[in-house]
């Protein structure tokens, strides 16, 4: 070959070797890995916990045709004022729930006595229960009026906010048809009643309304007449309780009086889960890789030896602040520094409270405007503390967000434990935790009465959760964790199927794991799961 064919081959081959070299993909950074799984079930919230405002007021009817042993009369339905001792059965059953509360009527021709709105105050309760008195009419309207005036004043002066997670129930009990100063009282009249106080509770957005009626049998011969009366009665309660949601009873004899076993005090929804998260603290996802943590504070062991900060302890300085808070919120002007405890303005006792167990201190949500009793400020369903980790807001729904535009929505990648700022596909499916959900159907529950109960249950297996090689550490509240100790977190948010966008009932279990376990596994039951208030 001579020279000339040579320089041109040269040439030839180094076009060659540049367009070559153009078109060749960049070298992907890799790791090495090790992945945990949970597995496990969980169950929804029973309707049988009392965890919210349950009201219930009893017009019992005190009139002439229920006797007064005292008073010589024992040929009446009730002459030992039994149907009182019901209801003082009932408050002492459940006045010990602080979320429970109270109101009475005692009424015939008029209301009597009453408690003039809702208590827990023993004393007031049993006063009035101890001033019984007969009269001789049994005004029906009358009472209803009284009873819509109370429930509305109550309302009224309720937290707006609570009123969707709040149950009313009346208690009607009657031994006798509607009569007033010796006038009837038309069925179509009382209904009209029944219905306005059911379409005021409706219009207030309250939770769960219920007007049981009770009719206590005794008092009606059995002659035509009697039976005939009966049946007016009859019609009148059950048409009273088919029109405020409730049931309609009957008590053979006073001594078969009894509230407890009959009236349902739980707030009879089903939950549906709004949200799950599982969190490894200990792990922080980059754009390419992922990083330990080893203290879980939101700082990279390599930014904390950038910073100068202790890797070890989620609060260098010890001033109430975790040193990735303190670096994150600074800004010009309103400068903190993760290793100057005099910039801080929380107060000793609070240095290291999380009091709604949501990963942010109780002082860091001071700061941060979010609510320290509540796990949820914004309602999206994820926690303040795992928020602010990710870098999303805790103070605006993430539903819709998608800060790096690739697609998925934030909401998401924090469940997958990605990085919302990364927008590279091949590598969040490549640390994106794998959630497999299966919806096992109802459970019955035992309540310890003859009253059904169900909540649903869930299977679930959380796979490809990244655990890393970490320091011993100290938490903020001060445990202490061992070398390659991983703390991850599984929280689960609740919400009633009719009220979606009540604020969510929050539940957690937490797990350490150990990068040098043998078996990364965990199995969680439900009983794992603990309510945070």
């Amino acid at each position: 070959m001579d020279k000339r064919m040579t320089t041109i081959f040269s040439l030839l081959m180094l076009f060659l070797s540049m367009i070559g070299c153009s078109k060749s993909p960049p070298l992907e950074r890799t790791q090495v890995r090790t992945q945990a799984s949970l597995n496990g079930s969980f169950l929804t919230e029973s309707p049988d916990e009392i965890n919210f405002p349950v009201k219930v007021l009893f017009a019992i009817d005190c009139s002439l045709s229920m006797g007064d042993e005292e008073m010589g009369i024992v040929d009446g339905s009730d002459p030992y004022f039994l149907r009182i001792e019901a209801v003082r059965n009932f408050i002492s059953q459940y006045n010990s729930n602080e979320n429970t509360s109270f109101a009475i009527m005692l009424w015939s021709n008029t209301v009597f006595e009453t408690t003039g709105g809702f208590t827990k105050d023993p004393a007031v309760l049993d006063g009035i229960l101890s001033d019984v008195q007969n009269d001789t009419t049994t005004d029906y309207l009358g009472t209803l009026d009284e009873i819509f005036i109370d429930l509305r004043n109550d309302i009224i002066g309720s937290n707006e906010e609570n009123r969707v997670r709040s149950k009313y129930i009346v208690i009607f009990l009657s031994d006798g048809v509607p009569n007033a100063q010796g006038e009837s009282q038309a069925d179509a009249d009382i209904w009209e009643r029944v219905e306005d106080i059911n379409s005021m509770v409706t219009e207030y957005g309250i939770g769960s309304f219920n007007f049981h009626t009770f009719l206590l049998l005794g008092n009606f011969g059995n002659d035509a007449y009697g039976q005939a009366r009966r049946a007016e009665a009859e019609t009148t309660l059950a048409g009273m309780a088919e029109r405020g949601n409730g049931q309609f009873s009957l008590f053979e004899s006073a001594e078969a009086v009894d509230f407890i076993n009959i009236v349902d005090m739980r707030l009879t929804v089903e939950y549906d889960v709004k949200y799950m998260v599982v969190y490894n603290y200990n792990v922080r996802p980059g754009v390419e890789l992922i990083y330990a943590d080893s203290d879980g504070d939101g700082l990279s062991d390599d930014d904390e030896t950038l910073y100068g900060t202790d890797p070890t302890l989620t609060d260098t300085d010890g001033d109430g602040f975790s040193d990735f808070f303190e670096i994150k919120v600074s800004s010009p002007g309103h400068e903190l520094n993760p290793l100057d405890p005099t910039d801080s303005n929380c107060d000793a006792p609070a240095v290291g409270v999380d009091s709604d167990k949501d990963g942010l201190m109780d002082c860091e949500e001071l700061v941060k405007g979010t609510n320290r009793l509540v796990p949820d400020t914004d309602l999206d369903g994820i926690p303040d503390g795992i928020e602010f980790l990710t870098n999303t807001n805790p103070l605006e729904s993430q539903q819709s967000t998608d800060t790096d535009f690739d697609g998925v929505v934030d909401w998401l990648e924090v469940q997958r434990h990605t990085n919302v700022t990364s927008n590279d596909e091949k590598i969040r499916e490549r640390y994106s935790y794998q959630y497999d959900i299966q919806d096992s159907g109802l459970v019955q529950i035992n309540q310890g009465t003859e009253m059904e109960s169900h909540v649903r249950q869930f299977n679930f297996t959380i796979s490809n959760i990244d655990v890393v090689e970490t320091r011993g550490y100290t938490t903020a509240d001060g445990k202490v964790r061992q070398d390659g100790d991983n703390l991850i977190r599984f929280y689960l948010a609740e919400v009633p199927e009719d009220t979606p966008d009540s604020p969510p009932v929050f539940r957690m279990a937490e797990v350490v794991i150990n990068i040098n376990d043998d078996n990364k596994t965990i199995n969680l039951t439900p009983a794992d799961f603990t309510l945070l208030q």
